[in-house]
């Protein structure tokens, strides 16, 4: 074991196309490890399959305690329980089993059918512009908050942009400041559409806020920070997946071939790139609230623990050749939706979503290309979930010639840079 003075530090990389190398050497050698954080603090780093299901799965290991400000945490804002015990509140006021009906198989608020009627729109509208264009801040940014309210039935009249919306996923040195201010403007938002909500009961919002009501558990303030955590979940992950899935679809031309050809393969595909894709910038926090022998390791009570999920995805005692993106593979025991009490259970419809879209795309280009190396894609960093900066491509729509190389200007409006700035493509 390195000496504490020279633990490495994490999280160790923030692309979401390559898993990076440090994490990829655990998995296989230290599946347990330690390691420093951003706050100065000694944590165990778990990267294997088996222990990071383990950990998700014994309650010996709390994510409600991370909001204890005297535990050791992993970055310098201490998450607040309306986020780290979420599942607690909802089945306090009698909502848990109408929010899991809600983004589960069967929901109702989003069907695939308009899920590419808002695809196509939108889409449509960034194909009929310059080449090369920022498919990021053109198409998948704007298809993640239109699918968002479209789900949660929310009027997106006055909301945060996108940056807004997307600095809560902040984490590192400048959370602190960052986070809180974007909350605390996306909550006055959210509480603001409340009375909305109560007379419309649209979406899965409107049917929370009706249950919220009738149990009278959670006050005003309580159903706003619920509300704008499910709405940047919600956000966050169809942008965080499709950035990263389609910058690798890119590098595997032969893959986007096959599914432009058999779209029927898109379900399983979508699942091997739910596997493949990095979606972490950081990791999924707990606290041991005892004494636990954990990979041969004791962690003691209060230690603060650090789960890769996506290093577990990438373990080849699971997945044979884990770092290959094989749309073949047979579906296997993936981690992307975590495990245990804390599962997502937004799973079902993020899939939906993901092969919808993707079907969208592959049907409305012949041909979409980085417009840049790979490797030259710059990501946002310190921020909890992974995402391009931008993502220029060129693109041949079906019967139209390939254009030449070079092809005008990079078109899109200020994104977010990784510093907090912007940077106008």
């Amino acid at each position: 074991m390195p000496d504490a003075g020279r633990l490495p530090r994490y999280p160790f990389a923030f692309r979401g196309d390559h898993l990076a190398p440090e994490l990829a050497e655990s998995v296989v050698h230290r599946p347990i490890q330690r390691v420093r954080t951003n706050t100065g603090t000694d944590a165990w780093l778990v990267t294997g399959h088996e222990l990071v299901r383990s950990v998700l799965r014994d309650r010996r290991f709390s994510l409600t305690l991370t909001s204890d400000p005297w535990m050791p945490r992993q970055d310098p804002l201490i998450p607040p329980l309306s986020v780290t015990d979420i599942r607690t509140q909802c089945e306090n006021a009698g909502l848990l089993q109408d929010l899991f009906q809600g983004v589960g198989p069967h929901q109702r608020y989003l069907t695939p059918v308009r899920v590419r009627e808002i695809a196509g729109g939108l889409l449509d509208t960034f194909l009929a512009g310059e080449q090369p264009g920022d498919l990021m801040d053109g198409f998948i940014m704007p298809l993640s908050r239109a699918l968002t309210m479209e789900l949660l039935g929310l009027d997106p009249e006055g909301c945060p942009d996108n940056a807004e919306l997307f600095n809560i996923f902040r984490t590192g040195p400048e959370s602190m400041q960052g986070v809180p201010e974007s909350w605390n403007l996306t909550l006055a938002w959210m509480l603001g559409r409340l009375p909305g909500l109560r007379a419309s009961g649209a979406g899965l919002l409107g049917r929370l806020i009706t249950l919220s009501d009738a149990s009278g558990v959670l006050n005003e303030e309580e159903v706003g920070d619920l509300f704008v955590f499910l709405l940047i979940s919600q956000f966050g992950n169809p942008a965080t997946f499709l950035g990263a899935a389609t910058v690798g679809l890119m590098q595997h031309p032969e893959v986007t071939a096959r599914l432009r050809k058999d779209p029927g393969l898109l379900p399983r595909a979508v699942d091997e790139l739910l596997r493949w894709t990095v979606f972490l910038g950081d990791a999924l926090p707990r606290n041991a609230r005892e004494d636990v022998l954990l990979g041969g390791v004791l962690v003691r009570e209060g230690d603060l623990v650090l789960v890769s999920t996506d290093a577990a995805n990438r373990d080849p005692r699971v997945f044979p050749d884990p770092h290959r993106l094989d749309i073949d593979r047979e579906p296997g025991p993936h981690l992307r939706f975590s495990d245990g009490r804390h599962r997502c259970p937004g799973g079902p419809v993020a899939r939906m979503q993901a092969a919808e879209t993707l079907r969208v795309l592959l049907e409305r280009t012949a041909d979409l290309r980085l417009a840049m190396p790979a490797d030259e894609i710059e990501w946002h960093r310190y921020y909890a979930v992974t995402l391009p900066v931008a993502v220029p491509v060129h693109w041949t729509l079906p019967g139209a010639a390939a254009p030449g190389p070079g092809g005008g200007r990079l078109r899109g409006a200020a994104v977010p840079g990784p510093d907090g700035g912007t940077v106008t493509p």
